[in-house]
């Protein structure tokens, strides 16, 4: 009877020890999705003025951009998608 309760009690904490691995394994590699680094800041010497005007097809959320790379610049996303020119 006692190598019953010792063979239970050995199941348990193995599968107690395998767990907590999982666990550990599962958390440290969602953790190191966060250590992507963000995009690098543009060079204000590049930066032009301009008066663009976007909305989300999804919300209707709009954007005015005051500032761009270039002459057209490219429409944020929202809403996981892109805004339209207004």
């Amino acid at each position: 009877m006692n190598v019953g309760v010792d063979a239970a009690l050995f199941v348990r904490v193995l599968v107690g020890l395998v767990g907590a691995v999982a666990i550990y394994v599962v958390g440290a590699a969602l953790l190191r999705k966060f250590k992507i680094e963000p995009e690098p800041e543009p060079d204000p010497e590049q930066l032009r003025p301009v008066d663009v005007e976007f909305r989300c097809t999804v919300c209707g959320t709009t954007v005015v951009m005051t500032t761009a790379a270039g002459d057209d610049p490219e429409p944020p996303r929202h809403c996981r998608e892109d805004m339209v020119r207004v």
